[in-house]
């Protein structure tokens, strides 16, 4: 409660800073009328464009509210509220320019009004293709992601009322988007620099497309975002294709597809399936809880998400020794813990004794029998136990000399590893059982259950 009553009071800060300039602007007015000066050329002054006009400001008025900024910054931080600062900037420069210019009236009641109205950021839905992916109609996966055939996104573009195609103008945009194509939409917020909330939708995209070729496994094809040279925007419920002046398409190379779809890695000729949403349907509410609300995890959970980026990136990569590496790193990424901590919080709480091994290793064998072999006697583990180990010497062979993956197998180690993190990683994020990669070891060697204490 104390720290709520000791932030700053924005609206407070703002009219100082509204009172500052109006009487900042006064003086620059009656100065240029009654004196050869010119504000253009002070030194001390910016300019700030505001519709057709120029507004001056010094340069303590344009500090005061950058320090307006950064209050912002710690306000919305402590209240949770989700935005962008560029965002809320633009909002804030047209807010006082518009009442210092046209010398409106102002007060507490309506800049309280005002800060409320941009606690509720505008967003912008950007659309990528997914290529090698297969799927009929539209799903929402939480707020903010949407996948759709490109069949029932053409239904839904002719509705919107003040479409930006010009079809008729450019053939070309009519071709853009093809019945057969399957499309991810992201929602960002819009943070008013058109590079910058694209390429963070890009980054979600690509990460909501590792979480599926994860869930899809190594016997598919996997999926690929590829992105527009013409994107496609949704805002207020409009849809419209943004002409960008080459900046996206002159880096969408090689591998130019047609109607204006890229891809820089290429397509894979194989014969297996394409990913698909054919997936235990229990994993749908976790995507947007890993991909918009992963405060919400455990931090156990949280782990497991980075493991499961991990994962899916690396069966994007046709790389098999790249698959592998990364999937060692997803697996440590969940149980391992540094040996000698481990050991010192273990004394710490008392639990420590004599035969206990905390190796790395010894971690990881302990931890996938619990998850992956419950029921199965030691004495039957032996061979399980003795592969992880050796799987983890190989790893740390191909990291520090170089060693090559074996071709012989190496597609059903793959499938077998993936399988055991699979089963480990669903376990956690399906039941919580464990908060943290503490308590799982625990309950893997002193057969100790879940203490949110720890």
């Amino acid at each position: 409660m104390n720290k709520v009553k000791n932030l700053p009071n924005l609206a407070k800060k703002i009219k100082r800073i509204i009172g500052k300039m109006v009487r900042e602007n006064n003086k620059l007015l009656k100065k240029s009328m009654s004196e050869d000066y010119d504000m253009r050329k002070d030194p001390n002054l910016y300019a700030v464009k505001f519709g057709n006009r120029l507004l001056f400001i010094t340069k303590g008025a344009h500090e005061d509210f950058v320090n307006l900024l950064e209050n912002v910054e710690i306000v919305f931080n402590a209240e949770n509220i989700e935005y962008d600062i560029d965002q809320i900037s633009s909002k804030l420069e047209k807010f006082v320019d518009n009442i210092v210019s046209n010398n409106e009236p102002y007060n507490l009641d309506m800049i309280n009004s005002f800060i409320d109205s941009i606690k509720k950021p505008n967003y912008k839905i950007y659309f990528f293709r997914l290529f090698d992916f297969a799927y009929k109609g539209k799903i929402s996966l939480g707020q903010n992601i949407i996948i759709i055939s490109g069949q029932e996104l053409l239904k839904e573009i002719p509705e919107a009322e003040d479409l930006n195609r010009k079809a008729e103008e450019n053939p070309k945009y009519e071709k853009l988007i093809q019945p057969e194509d399957i499309l991810l939409g992201v929602s960002v917020i819009d943070s008013g620099k058109s590079d910058k909330s694209y390429y963070r939708a890009l980054a979600s995209a690509n990460y909501i497309n590792n979480i599926i070729n994860f869930l899809n496994g190594f016997n598919h094809k996997p999926s690929r975002v590829l992105e527009l040279s013409q994107h496609i925007i949704q805002e207020d419920g409009l849809y419209q294709f943004t002409n960008k002046s080459g900046h996206f398409s002159t880096k969408q190379t090689p591998g130019i597809l047609e109607y204006g779809w890229s891809t820089s890695t290429g397509i894979n000729p194989d014969n297996r399936k394409k990913a698909n949403m054919n997936f235990d349907k229990r994993w749908l509410p976790i995507i947007s809880l890993i991909v918009e609300d992963s405060n919400k995890l455990t931090p156990l959970q949280k782990q497991c998400a980075r493991a499961i980026d991990w994962i899916g990136d690396g069966i994007v990569n046709s790389n098999q020794t790249k698959q592998f590496l990364q999937i060692m790193i997803s697996l440590e990424t969940i149980v391992e813990q540094d040996p000698d901590k481990l050991k010192d919080k273990l004394e710490k709480d008392k639990l420590w004794k004599e035969g206990l091994s905390v190796s790395i290793e010894d971690q990881l064998v302990s931890i996938i029998n619990l998850t992956c072999y419950q029921g199965v006697k030691p004495q039957q583990l032996k061979k399980s136990d003795a592969a992880i180990k050796r799987a983890y010497g190989l790893r740390s062979r191909i990291t520090h000399d170089g060693e090559k993956f074996p071709q012989v197998d190496a597609t059903e180690m793959l499938n077998t590893w993936y399988g055991l993190i699979y089963t480990i990683i669903t376990d956690v994020m399906f039941t919580s059982r464990w908060n943290n990669v503490y308590d799982l070891w625990k309950a893997a060697n002193l057969n100790i259950k879940n203490n949110k204490k720890n």
